[in-house]
């Protein structure tokens, strides 16, 4: 990166930018947009590639240590004069499995990189930008911080956890001219899951065997063929973020409408949809339950019909023509135009 940084050029931190992932994209297509970017990465070997762009620099940053921290936002705001004019919050870690049977070592894992360490940049950044009244912190979450779904229950615990603090994050902020941005991708086609990869059944012995296949597909789902290559999300995303009137939230990619809207849909109904999609419903099948609910075993009483359950028979609880007849109002009413990405 060369030496001289204009007054009209924006200086970038941005974490999480291995090479392939979604900090990797974010860090080009801001560079594209006329950014100075700093890519922090643990390794810099991973972002050697971003590297050779004369206006990206790769810094060593490791988010859940206060001292890595402390000396990549000193090293930025020495080679920038002192400021730092857009935050990126992109690094995040992966936790797939049965919620139950998950070891504690890694919910801390994931609570301290997807909300400490975001929360600690934030704390190391946001005074900077307070003093100079002005500036931009993004916090990437995920559309499952608005709704969990099975196999996933950590890792949208901590995205929650990311958004609500953001939240709050945004109106304090606010009387010091610096806003707050929440991106929540949906399924983006990226590194995430490789880097990231986890022993989703510990054991044979696990109560989830039946459901090997469900959790793996789960965990897998941002890899499908389906998906937005992380490429598109960055060039959605980045001129939004950069935009003079930042929306507080940017929602984009495959699968985030439909997963954004399932939030106002009734939890038994969203319950009964995502079982029947992640296979929770199967596996109350495979262990031999009739209500996929109740978990009850033989003919048993569904407690959302009311009604008698029979093994191997879908629970009655609602029409899926009438669940998106619902939806379809809601978007007709203008719930739909947070999205300012669809």
């Amino acid at each position: 990166m060369t030496a001289s940084i204009s007054e009209t050029e924006r200086v970038v931190l941005i974490t999480g930018c291995s090479a392939g992932g979604i900090g990797h994209h974010l860090a080009l297509e801001l560079a594209a947009h006329g950014c100075r970017v700093f890519a922090g990465v643990r390794t810099l070997s991973k972002a050697q590639a971003l590297a050779e762009n004369p206006r990206i620099e790769a810094i060593e940053l490791d988010i859940t240590s206060d001292s890595s921290v402390d000396a990549a936002v000193a090293r930025v705001l020495a080679a920038t004069g002192g400021r730092i004019d857009v935050l990126v919050n992109n690094a995040g870690v992966l936790c797939a499995g049965p919620t139950v049977e998950a070891p504690l070592s890694r919910v801390e894992e994931v609570f301290d990189t997807n909300v400490i360490g975001l929360a600690r940049l934030c704390s190391a950044v946001a005074p900077v930008m307070m003093d100079r009244r002005r500036g931009t912190i993004v916090n990437v979450g995920s559309v499952s911080g608005y709704v969990a779904t099975p196999w996933v229950g950590f890792y949208a615990a901590s995205k929650a956890a990311a958004h609500a603090y953001s939240d709050a994050l945004r109106m304090e902020l606010a009387p010091f001219g610096v806003r707050v941005v929440v991106v929540a991708p949906g399924s983006i086609r990226s590194n995430l899951v490789a880097n990231h990869s986890d022993s989703l059944i510990e054991a044979e012995s696990s109560r989830f065997v039946l459901a090997r296949s469900a959790i793996e597909a789960r965990a897998g789902l941002s890899q499908n063929s389906d998906t937005t290559p992380a490429t598109e999300f960055a060039r959605v995303v980045v001129p939004r973020i950069l935009g003079d009137s930042p929306p507080a939230y940017i929602t984009y990619g495959s699968h985030a409408a439909a997963t954004w809207l399932l939030y106002f849909v009734p939890p038994v109904i969203r319950d009964y949809l995502l079982g029947r999609r992640f296979g929770t419903h199967q596996l109350a099948r495979d262990l031999k339950g009739g209500c996929p609910f109740s978990g009850k075993k033989g003919g048993g009483s569904c407690p959302v019909s009311g009604g008698r359950a029979k093994a191997s028979v879908s629970c009655p609880i609602a029409s899926p023509l009438a669940m998106w007849v619902a939806l379809a109002a809601l978007v007709a009413g203008g719930a739909y135009s947070v999205f300012k990405a669809s």
